[in-house]
């Protein structure tokens, strides 16, 4: 993907940082330094706010549930068998 640049800005790495930023996985530093390089650049700012709208959208959609203990450790069981 071709990096464009903005004043300092790397779009590639700011949309690298962009699920980060969604989940919250960001230190304050870092979530208000990626919100400064993020307003630089209105592409940027639009591929972040589509993938914020998706994001919003699924958590309306899937509603959480627990599940009974044996079936979580059946499907880890699963998992770690299939990355043999």
């Amino acid at each position: 993907m071709k990096e464009k640049l903005h004043q300092n800005h790397a779009c590639d790495q700011i949309m690298s940082k962009v699920i980060l930023s969604l989940d919250g996985a960001l230190s304050p530093e870092e979530e208000k330094k990626f919100l400064e390089e993020l307003n630089q650049c209105s592409g940027c700012l639009g591929k972040y706010e589509i993938e914020k709208s998706f994001k919003e959208f699924l958590a309306q959609k899937v509603s959480k549930s627990c599940c009974f203990e044996t079936l979580a450790q059946s499907i880890k069981q699963k998992i770690k068998h299939n990355r043999i």
